[in-house]
């Protein structure tokens, strides 16, 4: 149930999107009718959207998910190494029929030099499809063909292609016997603390092992005005809400 809720609500609780459709539903019907009221809620909206379209509100928000995983903690051995799906593109891998990854691919590149570095651990890639609709390629298919592009070789890795959420991705580790062992756990590092959180739920003791930091710029003026973007600050600012609303929902619900 949990599954198929976050999935129908995902676009109506996408905070741009509500914003956007409520400036064209309140400009609609303040032409209607003129109401006072209607316009200053128009006005709120407005304000609002260009606040976090101009200002990297999102990107302060992605650094503090991210800013306890920016040391690495270092690790002496390690067992077993368990990666989260979400690097893998389905839709234009099936099409292409070539391994097309997103930005998150730095878990995928990440998962190779760590089973280089520890050639005795077990790795498994967690991850199916988030549809709700099944499609006939999944997460583990693609992940499987990058490890095999690579030259690593595919028979270390357990792959686990009957989960669709982070939820269900670490529950599958529960019943593996890992307690008393070195576990390391790969995800972005804006993704890192939700799925901590969901691991203490389940009583699994991972090691963080956070890639794809999406928070780190350069820290001076120039530097800022040639990489600012509108588009960036707005997904920025949604993604932040995502995890957000991730980590609220589960500590209510689950």
């Amino acid at each position: 149930m949990y599954f198929y809720l976050s999935k129908i609500l995902a676009p109506l609780i996408n905070f741009t999107n509500f914003l956007i459709f409520g400036i064209l539903i309140l400009y609609i019907f303040y032409k209607i009718n003129k109401n006072a009221k209607v316009k200053i809620f128009l006005k709120i909206f407005i304000t609002c959207f260009l606040f976090i379209a101009i200002l990297p509100i999102g990107n302060f928000g992605i650094k503090l998910l991210e800013s306890e995983f920016l040391i690495q903690k270092k690790i002496k051995k390690i067992d077993n190494i368990f990666v989260l799906a979400g690097s893998e593109n389905l839709e234009a891998s099936k099409l292409t029929f070539k391994t097309n990854l997103n930005n998150s691919s730095e878990r995928l590149i990440a998962t190779v030099k760590l089973g280089l570095e520890n050639p005795d651990a077990k790795i498994y890639f967690l991850g199916g499809q988030g549809f709700m609709v099944k499609t006939d390629i999944n997460e583990s298919n693609i992940a499987k063909s990058f490890f095999s592009d690579v030259g690593f070789n595919t028979d270390r890795v357990y792959f686990v292609d009957n989960t669709r959420n982070t939820i269900e991705n670490l529950r599958k580790i529960v019943d593996l016997n890992i307690s008393n062992k070195s576990n390391i756990l790969i995800t972005s590092a804006f993704h890192m603390k939700r799925a901590l959180i969901i691991s203490r739920k389940f009583k699994l003791d991972l090691i963080p092992y956070a890639v794809d930091f999406r928070s780190i710029k350069e820290d001076n003026l120039l530097s800022k005005y040639q990489e600012f973007n509108i588009l960036d600050n707005l997904f920025k600012f949604d993604l932040f809400i995502r995890e957000l609303l991730g980590i609220i929902s589960f500590k209510m619900f689950l």
